[in-house]
């Protein structure tokens, strides 16, 4: 890659194996949206506007000192292409990553990532985004045209009204005991050096969180590539892809180890994404 800044921007050309749009649009992340050729977020505490063209990638409102932290918010130190080449014998995983060829895991600031999945649950894309939305128009700091996620002091401050009033309806409680954890003193950033299935158990310590938003958590953002997210669609695709019988967590997470071994979770995002747009092709096995 080759960087550079100009205008407030950061330029980085050369980039291989990344698409923007399917970083984005993915449901792994749910505060950036599409304006005219790009999009906009407000991500590490930057008001951004991202677009892409061919293998050139433009951040406006990214500066020299930020650089270093976007890069590592794209994944673009990972060799997605020697990750590719080590998945090649499974024919599946080759039609999902040929599908989505540019796309990799974003490495998210913790807390937004928690409090993000907690209100995933049973929940769809688009409406996460407007809860997620409301929370930080409400409660978040203005930056730029946008606002940040709110701190978690400032969520733990709150009724369990005032997020459903936002939206949240039943994952209100979750939401204000678990922002309270953290503002009191668990240390999300500290579980980035524990071992996966402690900092795993650890999180699902928190009221809301169960092995699925752990997960989520765990992947996308304490840089635990070996994490799995499985909900409902995902041990369908492990059911009829790759004839998994299996019937709880410790079986699951045998499975999936033994399968995709230390980059399951870059695994999950390809066939998650695969499956969740090509639904058709269950109905042929």
């Amino acid at each position: 890659m080759d960087i550079s800044y100009e205008n407030n921007s950061m330029i980085i050309r050369g980039i291989a194996h990344f698409s923007l749009s399917e970083c984005l649009a993915c449901g792994q992340a749910f505060r950036w949206r599409q304006e005219g050729g790009g999009f906009f977020g407000v991500a590490l505490g930057c008001a951004v506007y991202a677009e892409q063209q061919g293998d050139t990638l433009t951040l406006r409102g990214v500066d020299e000192r930020a650089g270093a932290v976007f890069i590592r918010y794209f994944d673009l130190e990972r060799d997605y292409g020697a990750i590719k080449e080590a998945y090649a014998h499974d024919p599946f995983l080759c039609a999902g990553m040929a599908f989505a060829q540019g796309l990799r895991v974003l490495n998210q600031p913790p807390f937004e990532t928690l409090i993000s999945f907690i209100i995933s649950a049973n929940n769809n894309v688009g409406r996460i985004s407007r809860i997620i939305g409301t929370l930080c128009e409400r409660y978040g700091e203005r930056i730029g045209d946008g606002y940040d996620f709110p701190e978690a002091e400032a969520l733990a401050s709150l009724q369990e009204c005032d997020l459903v009033a936002c939206g949240a309806g039943y994952r209100a409680g979750y939401i204000v005991d678990t922002a309270s954890m953290v503002a009191d003193g668990f240390d999300l950033l500290g579980l980035a050096g524990m071992p996966y299935l402690k900092a795993r158990y650890t999180l699902t310590m928190l009221p809301g969180v169960g092995p699925k938003v752990a997960d989520c958590v765990a992947l996308y953002s304490l840089g635990f590539t070996e994490a799995f997210p499985a909900d409902v669609w995902m041990k369908r695709v492990l059911c009829e892809a790759y004839g998994y019988t299996g019937k709880n967590d410790n079986q699951l997470r045998a499975f999936v180890d033994g399968r995709f071994g230390a980059h399951a979770g870059l695994a999950q995002q390809y066939l998650f994404h695969y499956a969740r747009n090509n639904k058709h092709i269950f109905t042929n096995r």
